[in-house]
């Protein structure tokens, strides 16, 4: 068994896979996931597992230089919006139309992570950097 951080091996093993510039989705519980697409699915009821709880332990696991948001959660979820930035302070966001952003999400991740975050625009693409 793993001594820490994240014990899910599908997660765990998206985690060890990832390379520069890779991205995977961390989405709320009624974001559409492509048909095909790979996911680990954590949601259990509304609610639970919360978003932020999932990125802060991906955010121990992984580098992460960049991240994309649906610029619609400035006005529409500015709790979550504010903690998403504190959290990954040192990397780089780009804002684009939640429509936008599920086309780059279904192109370019490699994997979902379904949460059970019940609140609007909470989503997030992160793209692996490199610790060198």
């Amino acid at each position: 068994m793993k001594r820490s951080g994240i014990i899910n091996r599908e997660i765990a093993r998206i985690a060890a896979e990832m390379g520069h510039m890779d991205r995977i989705t961390v989405c709320d519980c009624g974001f559409p996931i492509p048909d095909g697409a790979k996911v680990v699915d954590l949601s259990i009821i509304k609610g639970f597992p919360r978003l932020i709880d999932v990125l802060k332990a991906l955010r121990e696991e992984l580098i992460i230089e960049k991240i994309i948001l649906a610029k619609e959660i400035v006005d529409k979820n500015p709790e979550m919006h504010n903690a998403i930035l504190k959290l990954f302070s040192d990397a780089a966001v780009d804002y684009v139309e939640h429509s936008e952003f599920k086309k780059i999400a279904a192109v370019s991740s490699k994997a979902y992570i379904r949460t059970g975050e019940a609140t609007p625009y909470s989503n997030v693409i992160l793209s692996s950097g490199v610790d060198f």
